[in-house]
């Protein structure tokens, strides 16, 4: 097999698969009727800089290398999946519309070639009026159409960027209204037609047949809940619950209920190609587990926990969960801790830190003992 990885910025889960009555993504609908449907998957932080490198390295954020700064760099202590993947023979491709994801911050590692032909010239922060997915989607094709990347295994990554903040309008797509919200979706749905054209290449293909495609996202977004707009501050479930989707030629398609993280991705290419982690100096391991027997057999996977993982960094204070069946305990700087149920309060409105004492306590002291097992790194604060 190869795999095709599609990471789309600041996608929040609820899509047309997910119940969305809004039609913003039939062409995501039509991967998820053929794929096996992870439907309480999250990112491991709400903001690109920690969560896109742990996700593909197969580790919690605060256990990378990650630096100080806002657009976290990566050193060279911490082994991509594609340095993994090149180094057992696997061709592999990077492409790209933003500057961060190119030859910047150590996402680049381990890949043959990185194309940031979409990417616009300069470097922006944080907000970005610009609209790349349509070039996005020319140059994964014109790369994919390359006889010499796609005659053997390959491993190909593109990300989609045009979801995140600024929200810009698309006159040739459905027109939502006005609002911020309207304006995201409308966003989403523009990248559905991007992703729709790369599909439609990658299923005319003779190799289609041995293509494994995963998408999924770094991140949600926020339009109001818990007072607050977009994203990169909170761990709150709009922030972190994301869209999963894998899909395994040959494999039946199916929904697991069951959660899951990001920092299973790794676990799972590596599954894929049947490459072995190595464990050449003491920082290079992979967390995580693989997703295949949960793909294998979706009504069968077991309940695990999850955790959420946002360092602290210079424009935001560490943020921390760890959810046990439906609980899920908030950990805010390491000092103050909130307990939710997320079957009966799924917005998370109701602290039952309070009321249930016995059950607080029951989570810190699982939260503990996770943390207990993490691998982490300090970073010093740099001031500013």
């Amino acid at each position: 097999l190869s795999v095709l990885l599609i990471t789309v910025d600041t996608m929040r889960a609820e899509l047309g698969y997910a119940g969305n009555p809004r039609p913003l993504s039939p062409n995501l609908d039509k991967l998820a009727a053929r794929s096996v449907v992870f439907e309480r998957a999250y990112s491991m932080a709400s903001y690109t800089g920690k969560s896109v490198g742990p996700l593909l390295m197969g580790k919690y954020p605060s256990e990378s290398h990650r630096g100080w700064s806002h657009f976290n760099t990566f050193t060279k202590e911490d082994v991509m999946v594609a340095e993994r993947l090149q180094k057992a023979g696997v061709h592999t491709l990077s492409v790209q519309a933003h500057w961060y994801f190119a030859k910047c911050c150590g996402l680049d590692r381990g890949f043959d070639t990185v194309d940031s032909t979409a990417a616009p010239p300069g470097i922006s922060v944080d907000a970005d009026a610009t609209i790349t997915g349509d070039k996005l989607t020319d140059a994964a094709i014109k790369r994919l159409g390359d006889p010499a990347l796609t005659g053997g295994k390959f491993f190909s990554w593109v990300h989609y960027v045009d979801p995140h903040a600024d929200y810009m309008p698309h006159a040739d797509g459905p027109d939502f209204g006005k609002g911020q919200r309207d304006l995201y979706d409308g966003e989403i749905a523009f990248t559905d037609r991007q992703l729709g054209r790369l599909l439609d290449f990658v299923d005319q293909q003779p190799w289609s047949k041995r293509l494994a495609i995963i998408v999924t996202s770094d991140h949600g977004e926020a339009f109001g809940e818990h007072k607050l707009i977009r994203h990169g501050f909170e761990i709150w479930e709009e922030l972190v619950r994301v869209p999963l989707l894998v899909h395994i030629p040959g494999v039946a398609p199916g929904r697991v209920q069951a959660r899951r993280s990001g920092i299973d991705l790794v676990p799972t290419l590596l599954d894929l190609f049947r490459v072995e982690p190595t464990s050449a100096t003491p920082y290079d391991f992979v967390s995580g587990r693989s997703l295949l027997p949960d793909v294998a057999r979706p009504s069968a996977a077991e309940a695990r926990d999850v955790f959420i993982d946002m360092p602290a960094g210079p424009n935001n204070d560490e943020r921390r969960a760890l959810i046990h069946g439906d609980r899920k305990l908030y950990v805010a700087s390491g000092a103050s801790f909130q307990l939710f149920d997320l079957a009966s309060d799924p917005g998370e409105k109701t602290d039952l830190g309070d009321s249930d004492k016995a059950a607080l306590a029951e989570e810190k002291s699982r939260y503990e003992s996770f943390k207990s097992g993490l691998r982490e790194i300090r970073v010093k604060p740099v001031p500013k």
